[in-house]
């Protein structure tokens, strides 16, 4: 396994990304790509003291038997024991953990302002992964859920600017998502976006659709969370044209269409961010979307894509605690463990649900995880 912190080695990654305008992968993406890698690293050694995991030997479910954790809570612990290794602070050996204790431990919130002071730029970035390390115990015990932990309304603003363009650890999957919607559609296309959250992704998408004079005729704006389906809603109004027919609604990808009032062949797009890898039946909910379309209509994903089915993804340590990542339904060709799929997982997925074509924004992302185990950003494309 490729270990983490390592520096991004720039001169390598750019020649595989000439399919990608320049402005998306910036070297201030790059300062603080390395930036929160280097706190995830503080954060995971937090959490081996909060826990008092140094010393401790045995794979996920002897952590959890031990501690008298919850069955339901071994997915957060098989990534924390993966992350750790991944940092260099276990060794794994046959599925059996060994974990150090890190030596100079300093508190997590002033490794937090550290890091904010070098990149203030990837500040809510690293919020996010300080909010999640400090109530992963809590959520571990079952004093919160993760859902309670992550997503209280004193928690709203932070996410609000930590899934916004202006998070520059962020913006890049945006970009690509939209840049792969604008090259998909023509002009007058009629588009539903799921799970739109504050509207940061729809954003990025007029703004690319109207830069190449393809303003859309409809565009249909969904989210689950109600506080993010307000707010969403608030932005996308700003950026719709008028000519172009607007819908805000609730959608949830766990449900049938029909069942939330849309019909076959209904739009020419669909297009989601950071979405449908936590749809429970995955391929079930891609065949759903497909009966959306219209011939030949494209299906445009944003998504962070694991290196490899079974490498882990230090991103995800907060994302691990809800339920939505738990209670996934796995699959050996589409993913074998909760979260973000590999490449070949959405490969597969996207084959299984009746997509003929599968295009990936960069062509060569695969190359790309060679030089940067930590590189995720990609955009999906199947027809």
């Amino acid at each position: 396994m490729r270990r983490l912190p390592k520096p991004i080695p720039r001169e390598k990654l750019l020649p595989l990304l000439h399919d990608v305008p320049e402005g998306v992968f910036t070297p201030v993406f790059t300062q603080a790509c390395e930036v929160v890698d280097l706190f995830v690293g503080d954060c995971l050694a937090h959490l081996v003291h909060e826990l008092a995991l140094g010393g401790f030997s045995g794979s996920p479910e002897d952590l959890a038997h031990q501690r008298g954790y919850s069955a339901h809570k071994t997915p957060m612990l098989h990534l924390l024991l993966d992350c750790l290794e991944l940092y260099g602070l276990a060794r794994c050996d046959d599925k059996t953990y060994e974990v150090a204790l890190p030596a100079g431990h300093e508190p997590l919130p002033q490794r937090y302002h550290h890091w904010v002071g070098v990149a203030p730029t990837a500040e809510p970035a690293l919020a996010v992964q300080r909010l999640g390390a400090e109530v992963f115990p809590r959520v571990l015990s079952g004093e919160l859920s993760g859902e309670e932990a992550l997503f209280s309304l004193a928690h709203l603003d932070l996410w609000f600017s930590y899934f916004s363009n202006a998070n520059v650890h962020y913006a890049p999957t945006n970009s690509l998502a939209a840049l792969a919607l604008s090259r998909s559609v023509g002009k007058h296309a009629r588009i539903l976006e799921l799970g739109g959250g504050g509207g940061s992704a729809a954003e990025a998408a007029f703004a690319s659709l109207l830069a190449t004079d393809q303003a859309p005729a409809l565009y249909v704006f969904t989210e689950v969370h109600p506080a993010f389906l307000r707010r969403g809603g608030r932005l996308v109004r700003q950026l719709a044209p008028p000519s172009c027919r607007l819908e805000i609604r609730p959608y949830d990808i766990n449900l049938t269409p029909e069942e939330q009032g849309l019909s076959p062949q209904e739009f020419d797009a669909v297009f989601a961010v950071n979405v449908l890898h936590l749809a429970a039946h995955l391929v079930e909910a891609l065949t759903q979307l497909r009966r959306l379309l219209v011939p030949g209509g494209a299906l445009v994903l944003g998504e962070l894509i694991r290196p490899c089915f079974s490498a882990p993804v230090h991103l995800e340590l907060p994302f691990a605690l809800l339920q939505s990542y738990q209670q996934v339904q796995l699959a050996p060709r589409v993913r074998t463990r909760p979260g973000f799929l590999c490449l070949q997982g959405w490969q597969n997925a996207l084959h299984e649900a009746g997509f003929d074509e599968v295009h990936v924004l960069p062509a060569a992302l695969q190359e790309c995880f060679a030089h940067y185990p930590g590189f995720y950003c990609a955009a999906l494309v199947a027809r």
